[in-house]
């Protein structure tokens, strides 16, 4: 099956509604994150998700580094979240106001499960420079199309005309293949409280 080409732009802070409508479905039956909004109530539980990863595209956004990709009709069919070497998730001045959104949004158990979370991705990212693709994720009816991978590659390009290497993070056990495929190698594991787990992957520059 061919994969759709659909245009790439850079993403806006316009985009981030949209934005937060596509991560928020991506990741709601993920093995890592799914968990990390645990109320009963399903829209409750779209509450705390959309909250959340509203906040974290709001942060992204200060970096020219989020791509995504159009669909025909004008929705994002995907998106791609990068952040470049040496830039933070959450800018410093911006951590009391995450500190804050977490509690209210996820209570004190939860939030302190984000936050522990988040430490321990951040032990495992190499100190090394590197691009960081923090988030691909492709709306559901684009899902099966190889949006995303071409949406990586695509977006990845950049760097590599840079020569700077880049990293991701694998938090669904069924993507590890397809970002090997890509030139990715496994570099490590985040081992969460929980027990759960995600896999880290390097690429070299070419």
């Amino acid at each position: 099956m061919s994969t759709p080409k659909l245009p790439v732009r850079l993403a806006t802070v316009a985009d981030r509604a949209a934005i937060t409508r596509v991560l928020v479905p991506a990741f709601w039956d993920d093995p890592v994150w799914g968990p990390m909004f645990p109320a009963p109530d399903e829209s409750e539980r779209r509450q705390q998700a959309s909250g959340f990863w509203d906040f974290m595209v709001g942060e992204a956004l200060h970096y020219p580094d989020t791509y995504v990709a159009v669909a025909p009709d004008g929705t994002l069919a995907a998106v791609a979240v990068w952040y470049p070497p040496g830039a933070a998730e959450i800018r410093e001045e911006m951590l009391p106001a995450y500190d804050a959104l977490t509690l209210e949004l996820l209570g004190a158990a939860g939030a302190a499960a984000v936050h522990d979370s988040g430490e321990r991705f951040d032990a495992e990212r190499p100190r090394q420079p590197h691009a960081y693709l923090n988030f691909l994720a492709v709306a559901p009816e684009w899902r099966g199309h190889g949006i995303g991978m071409a949406l990586l590659r695509e977006t990845r390009a950049r760097y590599d005309a840079a020569g700077i290497p880049s990293y991701l993070e694998s938090t669904n056990p069924g993507n590890d293949l397809r970002y090997e495929r890509e030139g990715y190698r496994p570099h490590g594991t985040v081992v969460f409280a929980d027990g759960g787990a995600a896999t880290t992957f390097w690429r070299d520059a070419p």
